[in-house]
């Protein structure tokens, strides 16, 4: 009895504590993924208008972005999916001891003990695990594709970001003129009210014109901090955005857009990856309705069924080949091929919707940059307008035919008018930032 319970005791632990293919790392804890998923292709976003600011914020997004590490850990997934497709077609070996106590009364028992060993194989005749493993790999490429889609949509929002943190500078800089332009302007109606040449009226319209402009940079400040919060989410640290040094280089966008600028595009790589994933999944559905060939070895005890074929009792070893095939399923294997066939044809028609969609953005993209550019050249006319206007004011007022206030004025109209053209300067990098991304970066 002490024996049977000890070779019992033998079995369940080879069983457990055999060699189960796991590393040291496999069976410690999972770890941090943000620490452990990091990025190893370079960003496939490249549009940084040669401001260093920007550059060393998109090099953080693109490496701390949780948007980034959720496409990691997906492509993680599917690097695991290849690895188990592909572990499909190895030979299968089971080590183990077989045991028994019993008798033919409670009163008397007897023990026995054999070690087992099975190899198994299956015979991938019609390529149903080839097909696996190829689908396998298509998905591992639409992951990867993926991966590099939502890389490039975290630098074009962390682009669009900055920008909207340079434009938020510019609008507190630009409250600020408008304020002490205010300012100035309450000082000589207040002037001109003691000299009994302006009204009480007068002087509270330019006090309500003070309290608007301290007001609106208040909010232009606060859309700073807001702005450079959102910084903060996507690089996944505290970001202090200086003053900019200088305007953004535009670059010059000139020449036709060449018509296999979508194949670039990830989304677009990812879609196609998609239908070669789905036909090989199809392939294996019918090569799996076909019979399936395994071959089996036994050392020590092999399966009963094979003693019982060879009509033994006992047996030191045993090579065994099957055949197999389910003659009535319910429709089963044909609904799968129904089922596999259908996704193929959802991803062909994803695909084609995706280059439809790709180049409906490019379209978009290269008329709202035309636009934009239109825009700064007008806004940059009137900014020199006002400009002349201001100089022949000032010219006026040393001549004395015009007084403080008409200067105020045209000062007024030539700082908005700047300002205008500045928006309009950042309204191009933006329509840069939006073409940039619909041709893949």
């Amino acid at each position: 009895m002490r024996a049977g319970v000890l070779l019992v005791l033998a079995g369940l632990t080879l069983g457990a504590g055999g060699c189960s293919g796991l590393s040291a790392a496999d069976r410690g804890p999972r770890g941090d993924p943000i620490a452990r998923l990091t990025v190893s292709a370079p960003a496939p976003w490249r549009e940084d208008f040669g401001d260093p600011m920007l550059r060393d914020l998109l090099r953080q997004a693109d490496a701390g972005a949780l948007d980034t590490k959720v496409a990691l850990a997906r492509l993680a997934k599917a690097d695991a999916e290849v690895e188990a497709a592909d572990a499909v077609r190895g030979v299968n070996v089971f080590a183990g001891v077989a045991s028994a106590v019993g008798g033919r009364t409670f009163r008397t028992a007897g023990s026995a003990a054999t070690p087992t060993l099975e190899i198994s194989n299956e015979v991938d005749v019609w390529g149903r695990i080839k097909r696996s493993r190829e689908a396998a790999r298509s998905e591992q490429g639409a992951a990867t594709s993926d991966a590099m889609a939502v890389r490039l949509q975290v630098g074009a929002l962390t682009a669009r970001t900055y920008l909207a943190v340079r434009a938020a500078q510019a609008d507190v800089a630009a409250t600020l003129r408008r304020r002490d332009l205010a300012q100035r302007s309450l000082d000589l109606v207040r002037t001109r009210f003691v000299q009994g040449a302006a009204t009480s009226r007068d002087v509270e319209a330019r006090r309500l014109a003070v309290d608007a402009a301290r007001d609106q940079a208040l909010k232009a400040a606060d859309d700073v901090r807001l702005q450079a919060a959102r910084l903060g989410d996507l690089t996944g640290r505290s970001v202090e955005v200086p003053a900019p040094a200088g305007p953004l280089d535009l670059g010059d966008r000139s020449g036709p857009v060449p018509s296999t600028v979508v194949d670039a595009r990830p989304d677009v790589r990812a879609a196609q990856a998609r239908i070669a994933a789905a036909d090989q999944h199809r392939a294996s559905a019918i090569a799996a309705s076909r019979p399936q060939f395994q071959i089996a070895a036994a050392f020590g005890s092999p399966d009963a069924a094979i003693a019982t074929l060879l009509d033994v009792r006992a047996l030191a070893w045993a090579v065994a080949g099957t055949v197999s095939h389910q003659i009535l399923d319910g429709g089963a294997r044909r609904a799968k091929v129904h089922i596999a066939t259908a996704e193929a044809d959802l991803a062909d028609l994803a695909y084609r919707q995706t280059v439809l969609d790709a180049w409906n953005e490019v379209r978009v993209a290269l008329a709202a940059d035309a636009e934009a550019r239109r825009g700064l050249a007008a806004a940059s006319a009137n900014a020199r307008l006002a400009e002349g206007a201001l100089q022949v004011g000032l010219t006026r007022r040393a001549a004395g035919a015009a007084d403080g206030l008409a200067i105020l004025a045209l000062e007024d109209a030539a700082d908005q008018a700047r300002d205008a053209a500045s928006r309009a300067h950042l309204h191009v990098a933006e329509s840069r930032v939006q073409l940039a991304l619909a041709t893949g970066g």
